[in-house]
């Protein structure tokens, strides 16, 4: 018999990067191969309902995968939440109570004012459903929060420090207003010091001091004897869950340790520090059934500072096309077979990436001022969103590149994305794998990537599917880049040698097996043969 699939990964949203597409991929894999499949997560967002929606609508995750979270089940709720209503737009007229209102003229947002004193801010999300209520006293200190669902119940109030402004107090709440978990925090320090769970009688059923891990630990242990069967597989797949996978002792849950980041810090070398997120997981590997990364090569600078555990594992990505029967993606496809594929801009080139400092979007923006001096057509354009987005505006306009760039915001179809490119560019410091690169090329765009750890030397065969440049250097960017824009014929070429690359070597064949040998060493290693 199968064992359950349990998948720990703090959050889950619809606008993600590659960590949640491959988490979700990974997840529905397994659904598709007829195993009881969850993802669990344990933070509190109340767009839950929605998000599940939308995912299961998009095809971005398996029907069969189940997506239970903490705080709903801790609520009372026995099964995921999916949403059936729209919505509720809020009343302002009811929420100021009769005070005045100040619109905030650069958000979505309210100050009420009570006959001259500050008394409370009221936040509205983009379809004008309520957020949040901040109260303020007669000194313009803030003393509460109170955040609502998109249907305008109260489900959690965050007490203020008046001093510090911090969170002293949280309480969570149903629907009828039975408080079911309460917070206490250190407001100077920024750490939780008790956490008490409520029964339907608002009896206590259970405390912890100075933990933030043991409730989720309970809580997945109670999952998987809820949901677990005989056997059970639990796989860590964010850092954020590590120490829930470390400190689980369940008799009947294998245990998998599954990177999808590079462990190193600056300056990124193979003998750089490790990764404060990644060294909890690291140093207890030997706790863990099996470990899994990426690739090769990780694999082997982990062994070489560590030591070889026998428990070491690499389960590369693949990628495949999506489901042309799911109804919102219907349409992207052609029924004819040779339409399947957006036609090449032979002028165009692509990145789709967070935008982070980490993933040095700006080495491409000043290569591109390079780039156009030489190829007056040529346009580059940038896909995603992140904290860097201003930034990089900026330097677009100051370098006279308007014309040239475009930052065109979040995509859900990349592939189409990557069909249209002449190439795309990948210029992080630093991978796990490199997704970016994996769909690049098997949408036949070849890619022009500095060598980092770790990805890109895995795929990318230099000056035959692609380019590896051996250092970040902008001018050797720019280079590259005029040649495949002035050799449009050649970069199409390599574009089809990338898709033989990636069809041999990282398909859903491949990915099976290696998961299949994964998961039946980890029930070897915890049962027995």
């Amino acid at each position: 018999m199968k064992p359950t699939i349990f998948f720990l990964i703090n959050s889950i949203d619809v606008n993600r990067g590659g960590l949640t597409r491959a988490s979700l991929k990974q997840a529905s894999f397994f659904a598709e191969m007829g195993y009881n499949t969850y993802m669990l997560t344990f933070n509190f967002n109340l767009n839950y309902p929605e998000i599940r929606k939308k995912l299961y609508e998009m095809n971005k995750v398996h029907k069969n995968v189940i997506i239970p979270n903490m705080y709903e089940e801790l609520e009372g709720h026995k099964k995921p939440l999916i949403a059936k209503h729209p919505p509720k737009t809020a009343s302002l007229e009811k929420l100021s109570e009769g005070f005045t209102l100040e619109k905030r003229s650069d958000r979505n947002a309210y100050r009420v004012h009570k006959n001259g004193l500050y008394y409370k801010y009221i936040s509205l999300n983009k379809n004008n459903s309520l957020n949040f209520i901040d109260y303020y006293d007669d000194n313009r200190y803030r003393i509460k929060r109170e955040t609502f669902d998109p249907w305008g119940n109260v489900k959690k109030v965050t007490y203020m420090d008046l001093v510090s402004n911090k969170t002293r107090q949280i309480v969570y709440y149903d629907n009828n207003g039975r408080a079911y978990l309460s917070q206490w925090n250190n407001p100077k320090k920024n750490t939780v010091q008790r956490i008490f769970l409520f029964d339907k009688n608002s009896s206590v059923t259970a405390s912890y001091v100075n933990d933030d891990v043991s409730h989720k630990i309970d809580w997945l242990h109670n999952t998987i004897d809820r949901l677990g069967g005989d056997k059970s597989v639990v796989v860590s797949d964010t850092r954020s869950t590590d120490e829930v996978l470390i400190h689980l002792n369940h008799p009947k849950a294998a245990k998998i340790w599954r990177m999808h980041s590079s462990h190193l810090d600056a300056p990124f070398t193979v003998d750089a520090p490790i990764t404060e997120k990644v060294e909890p997981g690291l140093n207890s590997i030997d706790e863990f059934d099996v470990s899994v990364f990426l690739t090769e090569e990780q694999k082997q600078d982990v062994i070489r500072r560590i030591g070889d555990k026998g428990n070491i594992k690499v389960i590369p990505h693949y990628h495949a096309e999506p489901d042309k029967k799911t109804k919102k993606l219907k349409s992207l496809f052609s029924r004819n077979e040779k339409d399947r594929y957006e036609e090449k801009d032979r002028n165009l080139a692509v990145i789709i990436s967070r935008l982070s400092s980490l993933k040095r979007i700006e080495h491409s923006i000043k290569a591109f001022k390079l780039v156009v001096d030489k190829v007056p057509n040529a346009k580059l354009e940038i896909w995603g969103t992140g904290e860097e987005e201003a930034k990089l505006q900026r330097l677009i306009t100051k370098s006279g590149l308007n014309d040239h760039i475009f930052l065109k915001g979040y995509t859900h179809y990349p592939d189409k994305i990557y069909q249209r490119g002449l190439f795309s560019l990948m210029t992080s410091k630093k991978e796990g794998f490199a997704l970016s690169v994996l769909e690049s090329m098997y949408n036949k765009t070849p890619v022009i990537s500095y060598k980092i750890k770790y990805g890109p030397s895995d795929m990318i065969v230099n000056n035959d599917n692609g380019f590896i440049i051996e250092q970040p250097e902008i001018e050797e960017l720019a280079n590259r880049m005029i040649h495949m824009f002035e050799n449009p014929d050649k970069a199409i070429e390599m574009g089809s040698k990338a898709r033989k690359y990636i069809d041999k070597n990282f398909n859903k064949n491949v990915y099976k097996e290696k998961w299949m040998e994964t998961v039946n060493s980890a029930l070897d290693r915890k049962f027995g043969k």
